[in-house]
């Protein structure tokens, strides 16, 4: 998710292509996008009122234990991308095939075996993951049997290092490569975590606002068919704090007292899908563990405990500012809409939490554990955020740190 921590293979790299905004009077404008949905299907469901959300890869026992024992309720699995490809070409590729879309629940495992094999010739589009989705289907499967059906599994697209969305398609036809795939009738919905990458230079050091926009059609067709849709911004893509605005994420602050060097902040990039589409976008896990983050420098440096941040941070996000924070969008000409208010309800606020790996001596990530969790929870009251996001599963644990567990011990989910 953030650098340093997972590195995925970038597959191609997003156009910087200028599309002009000049008939939005403002962000929140309408803006359909005219494809047909389809009857919902049984890969549906609904956010629990208060989430414990988790991501993972590939340690299935990890999260089996997870949900079965440490109350997580939501499975972000990390990541998938989708991908053009000239007409007529073989689709099979290694990772995951283009299948046509089926009910997980009246097939068994060797019918989904066949169809993640089959060919399918006329899509411009395939799907690139190296996640096994067959054995996520199975162990849905099984979290199902178990008696827990109600678990929201979404699967994730970017990451630190990873792709952003392709140049090459459209909304339309992203979506309808995602409806046609196995991934539709798996996943209950997809997550945003388009980041930066190592390279300095690289081009997905900058959003395009072809990528933005995409981003936000495509995430109205997901709801409009039935699909949760989540994102996660490292702290500085989205800082209610900061009024300022760039679509470049690998921004220095020389007016930062504490790592002024670091290159790799952003500036509320991800503001511009909500304050335009936030119709759309069911939760916002904002990633207070993002490398010399704000909240790590109140920690670190100022000497601020991780509890009182925390309630520093919900109130200062939306309880102060009336759900409500200014942006000044005129700061990039490109997008022709001047400053305006972005709504962000509490109802969509979720803390995002580093698991034990950051439970180190080292200065770079804030580490907040259960037990401060619990104070700044408890302390919010009827203030309190959505729920509570890690990274990542796969990481319980680490350094003796159960962090999943601890959270459910207070969190009513």
């Amino acid at each position: 998710m953030m650098r340093d921590l997972f590195l995925l293979t970038v597959l191609q790299l997003c156009l910087l292509i200028s599309v002009s905004s000049s008939e939005f009077a403002s962000l929140s404008g309408d803006t359909s996008v005219g494809i047909s949905t389809a009857t919902a299907s049984t890969s549906r469901k609904e956010l629990p009122h208060q989430v414990l959300i988790g991501y993972a890869f590939s340690n299935y026992t990890n999260v089996r234990a997870a949900v079965m024992e440490d109350g997580v309720n939501v499975v972000i699995w990390a990541f998938m991308d989708i991908r053009s490809s000239d007409k007529g070409v073989d689709m099979v590729d290694p990772d995951v095939s283009l299948v046509a879309r089926r009910d997980l629940e009246n097939m068994n495992d060797e019918q989904v075996e066949g169809n993640t094999q089959h060919h399918h010739q006329q899509s411009t589009a395939q799907i690139k993951t190296n996640l096994d989705l067959n054995a996520i289907s199975s162990l849905i499967q099984e979290l199902n049997t178990s008696g827990y059906s109600n678990t929201v599994h979404l699967v994730s697209f970017g990451g630190w290092n990873g792709p952003h969305l392709d140049s090459n398609l459209s909304a339309n036809e992203w979506y309808s490569t995602w409806r046609e795939s196995i991934a539709s009738s798996i996943f209950h919905g997809i997550d945003w975590d388009l980041e930066g990458n190592d390279d300095l230079g690289s081009e997905e050091n900058v959003f395009t606002l072809d990528c933005l926009e995409k981003m936000g059609a495509i995430s109205k067709l997901m709801k409009e068919d039935g699909y949760i849709v989540t994102m996660a911004p490292p702290q500085s893509y989205l800082n209610p704090s900061n009024p300022q605005f760039s679509r470049y994420v690998n921004i220095t602050d020389p007016t930062r007292p504490w790592h002024s060097e670091f290159h790799y902040f952003g500036s509320n990039v991800y503001s511009y899908i909500l304050a335009k589409y936030g119709d759309n976008i069911d939760l916002v896990s904002i990633q207070l563990y993002e490398s010399y983050s704000d909240g790590a420098m109140a920690v670190h440096h100022d000497g601020t405990s991780a509890d009182d941040y925390l309630v520093e941070f919900v109130y200062n996000t939306t309880i102060r500012q009336k759900s409500k924070f200014y942006v000044d969008f005129s700061m990039d000409p490109t997008l022709n809409v001047e400053g305006q208010y972005v709504d962000f309800p509490l109802s969509k606020l979720v803390i995002g939490l580093a698991n034990g790996w950051a439970a180190t001596s080292s200065d770079k990530t804030l580490y907040v554990s259960s037990e401060q969790c619990k104070s700044a929870y408890e302390r919010l009251g009827v203030n309190s955020p959505r729920g509570f996001m890690f990274w990542t599963i796969e990481e319980r644990g680490t350094n003796g740190v159960y962090l999943a567990r601890g959270i459910h011990e207070f969190l009513p989910v």
